[in-house]
């Protein structure tokens, strides 16, 4: 089925823009500690996430849930961040974050009507937000 297909790729590609998150921080609070937070958050996240949008194609309700947690998750995380210029950048990604989970729902609610252009849509804010926290976070 091409929409679950569709669906399963632009969950992965959630898993790209974490792994670039990944490399980009480091370090001492400043901007470094506000960076090692979000990296923290995603690497608990990140094999989770991996397992769950895997099986998106037979149990897209997993998916989805492993969507909504990671959300939840960098939520938390991004409260303790009181770093101005990282916080810019990591708001902006958690607001993207909780688009893509609400369309991953929606894609577990009704699987035979999945709205890839919105999924991809969403994947692309994720992408770009979270390029600008690598960005922010670069050594």
């Amino acid at each position: 089925m091409p929409t679950l297909r569709s669906a399963r790729v632009s969950a992965l590609g959630i898993l790209a823009v974490a792994g670039l998150l990944l490399t980009g921080c480091a370090g001492g609070q400043s901007t470094a500690d506000a960076c090692t937070i979000v990296q923290t958050t995603m690497e608990k996240a990140q094999e989770d996430l991996s397992e769950s949008v895997t099986s998106f194609g037979s149990d897209p309700a997993a998916g989805a849930d492993a969507v909504d947690d990671l959300a939840a998750s960098f939520s938390g995380a991004n409260e303790k961040i009181s770093n101005e210029e990282v916080k810019k950048t990591t708001n902006a990604a958690e607001k993207a974050l909780d688009a893509f989970a609400v369309e991953m729902r929606a894609a577990a609610d009704d699987p035979e009507n999945i709205e890839t252009t919105a999924l991809t849509d969403a994947l692309g804010d994720i992408q770009t937000t979270f390029a600008d926290v690598q960005t922010v976070c670069k050594p």
